[in-house]
């Protein structure tokens, strides 16, 4: 009667869904889908079989055990019974397992078992069950053999896992820029709170905010369950503790957690790291990558994810009872440890840049154009990447609403007018290609009717008499350049367009380690293409001063000077190691770039648009460029461009501020300190 009950017991039990055992053992996720429904007769062979398999791959240990025979069961009891499968999933990572019928007759059936496990990859393999017959059908004769065939004569699996630790990322002198470290946390364990108002009210005299607390305390995850309220930093660390000893529920502990030191200043370029999503650990899988794992979200941190995060790696084993001697290697896979990044940014730099911009949005790119080396970009408003690595919560929500889309990285991904910085292009582009030489000379009248008498085009700052090429960049006098885009309409072929292209504008840079936006270089296929509409001389007029349908980035305008003064145009290099390939020269003479040369210089002197917070400053040895940008009239925002020493640019700094009236005097003294603080 025992051996009908078990069957009849079991074959309930399953068929019923009842899903337990293992699942108190270990996290294996089940996998109804490849449940088998048994369709023998009830207790034949090939009915244990499958009840036998389907019990096993729902993770149904209970009703694994209940299809033993009694001898078995004598043998061994339950909690061994269980902990022998815990010690074989744990061993071998298991995640999920599927087992198949492929054969049963009278004493034995053959089961098709396939292990997806985290570290390990797929393991597959064909196991005998053994079975014996009782009063009411076949039971299974068990050993650990029925685990995996290798478990015999006490031998077991065994694991060595090595888990890489996140490479740092660091700047040009090795100051990290962002690492993993131990961090001590003040924490909660709600289901030991006896007063919350007393707790609240003692972490708040502590030093965390309300909104913090009641973060923690509303957090989703159980009841039990380690809750984070804020980092303890170390000149708190014995109050921390004092509090802890006094407030039942509260926690002090480390936790490894991805910090990036600078913060805010380099928050957009360096990134910050997430946690995987569960659609991502299922294509991974047998990578050793498990829940809470985490990636590069944006930046550095994601672009060179792969070398920063290194790849798990371990040996499975089979050892003898003694848990020492190796009978076999199963399987072993390399382990790669994380590597540190080394970049072309300047730590000192960034701090210097982004305390500059202050409370202006904007962005700045400095870059070396002897190397085409970014030495910092920056973007403003910016915000804290540890706040993504600590999950928190209220400064998460805070940045989510704050104006100004903090995340955006404006260097490399905002789209602006260059305005009149563009004017160095237009200038090539006239000597090149329109028959200008550096000593023709252009009126620069208070208003510019070279369009018709109906087009007036006003000077912003009136007339400025007679001026050569390098002068007209030294007053920015639009009609100079209005009349070099005009005759450049009328001889060429699209002339100013190619040569912006030839400066960068109008394609991503190339630069390896962030992403970047394309840009636009408008012309006549692109206004055709875009508006149905033919290019008329005005939009070349227009494009000559750096306004119209021109898009650039920040990072596009600094490396276009550095270009300039290189006389190279290279992708800016922002990784060590990786190089900054020629794409090509510009088609100028030495006495043409010499000419544009002399006019950047023009600009910081005594009689140029930024004289004022350079030569007249005491600022002497610099190039520069400013620009103010237009739409309908309306000043939208404001660019200036530095670069020294003057006889070989060290460093050049790309400035756009978002809102200004005046570029020479709001972004440049920006750009001027930047530079500074970079030659420093």
């Amino acid at each position: 009667m025992r051996g009908f009950f078990l069957v009849a017991l079991v074959f309930g039990l399953l068929v019923g869904g009842t899903v337990a055992g293992v699942r108190a053992f270990t996290g294996r996720s089940s996998s109804p889908s490849a449940r088998a429904t048994p369709t023998a007769q009830p207790g034949s062979p090939q009915a244990t079989a499958q009840q036998f398999a389907s019990a096993w791959t729902a993770d149904n240990l209970n009703g694994l055990y209940l299809l033993l025979d009694a001898a078995s069961q004598h043998a061994t009891s339950y909690p061994t019974f269980a902990a022998d499968y815990r010690n074989y999933y744990d061993e071998t990572t298991a995640g999920n397992l599927v087992a198949k019928v492929t054969g049963a007759r009278d004493g034995a059936a053959s089961l098709s078992v396939k292990v997806s496990t985290a570290y390990f990859g797929d393991l597959e393999y064909t196991i005998t069950l053994n079975l014996t017959q009782g009063p009411a059908g076949w039971l299974v004769a068990w050993s650990p053999a029925a685990i995996n065939p290798d478990m015999v004569d006490g031998r077991t699996f065994k694991s060595d896992i090595q888990k890489p630790t996140r490479g740092a990322i660091l700047d040009r002198n090795g100051i990290q820029l962002a690492a993993t470290k131990d961090i001590r946390y003040l924490g909660l364990n709600r289901s030991l709170i006896i007063d919350r108002a007393a707790t609240t009210s003692a972490l708040v005299n502590f030093g965390f905010t309300e909104a913090q607390v009641d973060a923690a305390f509303n957090d989703p995850s159980g009841a039990n369950q380690r809750v984070a309220v804020g980092v303890v930093t170390d000149d708190k660390r014995d109050a921390a503790a004092q509090l802890v000893a006094q407030v039942t529920g509260t926690l002090l502990y480390f936790q490894s957690q991805r910090i990036h030191p600078l913060g805010a200043a380099a928050a957009q370029v360096v990134g910050y790291t997430r946690e995987l999503t569960a659609e991502e650990l299922a294509k991974r899988a047998g990578q050793g990558l498990v829940v809470g794992d985490r990636t590069g979200a944006v930046g550095i941190e994601a672009s060179e994810d792969k070398q920063l995060s290194g790849q798990a790696g371990g040996t499975l084993t089979i050892v003898a009872p003694d848990q020492t001697t190796v009978v076999r290697t199963v399987v072993s896979k390399p382990f790669v440890p994380g590597k540190d990044v080394k970049t072309t940014l300047d730590a000192n730099v960034l701090v210097a840049a982004q305390a500059r911009l202050g409370t202006r949005a904007g962005a700045a790119v400095t870059m070396d154009p002897q190397t085409n080396e970014i030495l910092a970009i920056n973007s403003n408003p910016s915000f804290d990447p540890d706040a993504f690595e600590r999950n928190d919560q209220v400064a998460l929500n805070a940045l989510a609403a704050a104006p100004g889309n903090p995340q955006t990285n404006r260097a490399t991904q905002g789209l602006y007018s260059a305005g009149s910085t563009f004017k160095l292009i237009t200038g090539a582009a006239g000597l090149v290609d329109g028959g200008y030489t550096p000593t023709d000379e252009f009126p620069c009248p208070a208003v510019w009717y070279g369009l018709g008498q109906d087009q007036p085009r006003n000077n912003w700052e009136g007339g400025q008499g007679m001026l050569t090429i390098s002068q007209g960049l030294m007053r920015s006098c639009n009609p100079v350049f209005y009349q070099i885009g005009l005759t450049l309409y009328n001889k060429t072929d699209g002339a100013l367009s190619k040569m912006s292209r030839l400066f960068g504008f109008g394609a991503p840079t190339g630069v390896v380690g962030i992403d970047e936006a394309t840009g636009q270089v408008p012309d006549a296929a692109w206004k055709q293409k875009n508006k149905g509409q033919p290019w008329y001389a005005g939009d070349e007029v227009n494009l000559a001063i750096g306004q119209g349908d021109l898009l650039i980035t920040p990072l596009q305008l600094a490396n276009a000077y550095s270009t300039f003064f290189a006389d190279s145009l290279r992708n800016p290099v922002l990784i060590q190691g990786e190089p900054a390939t020629s794409r090509g020269t510009l088609p100028m003479t030495a006495a043409q770039n010499a000419a544009l040369k002399l006019g950047l210089e023009l600009v910081t002197g005594p009689n140029g648009t930024a004289n004022t917070v350079f030569s007249l400053a005491g600022y002497t040895d610099f190039l520069g460029k400013s620009g103010t940008a237009e739409d309908a009239g309306v000043q939208q925002h404001v660019l200036f461009v530095a670069a020294s020493p003057v006889a070989t640019p060290a460093v050049v700094c790309a400035v756009v501020l978002d809102d200004g009236q005046y570029g020479s005097t709001e972004a440049g003294p920006i750009a001027r300190d930047i530079v500074l603080a970079a030659l420093k």
